[in-house]
């Protein structure tokens, strides 16, 4: 399998603990995804890579734990256009990105109706109190 460049910036769980401590959690695949959601709670910085409910229970449980670790939730059409851009140089990418993510802070907001739960916690009848 090929390795990107950019994927040898993260750690795995493989790479953090011996065979031994992982062989207890492989019993049991809810385990493993325990194990996950923990790492991803408490790391410093968390990138939703993807809309599913796994990814809006970390996002949403940072938030109301007081927004005090980063959650990045990158804007997907501009990152499908720079990631499909072959000829685009890592200097417009980066500008591309802080533009386009000024204003994506993470902080609480106001919830829409049919907005998800998960993903942001803290209603409007909350952010009163």
């Amino acid at each position: 399998m090929m390795q990107w460049p950019l994927a040898l910036c993260y750690v795995t769980k493989e790479e953090l603990a011996t065979k031994e401590e992982l062989d207890g959690f492989r019993k049991h695949v809810t385990s493993l995804a325990a194990l996950d959601f923990l790492v991803c709670l408490k790391s410093d910085v968390f990138v939703m890579t993807h809309g599913g409910n796994f990814a809006k229970l970390i996002i949403g449980a940072r938030r109301y734990m007081g927004h005090r670790l980063k959650s990045i939730k990158p804007d997907k059409g501009l990152m499908s256009k720079s990631f499909g851009d072959p000829y685009m140089g890592w200097a417009p990418f980066v500008e591309d990105v802080i533009v386009t993510h000024q204003t994506r802070t993470g902080l609480p907001e106001e919830t829409f109706p049919n907005y998800d739960l998960w993903e942001n916690p803290l209603t409007p009848c909350m952010c009163k109190a």
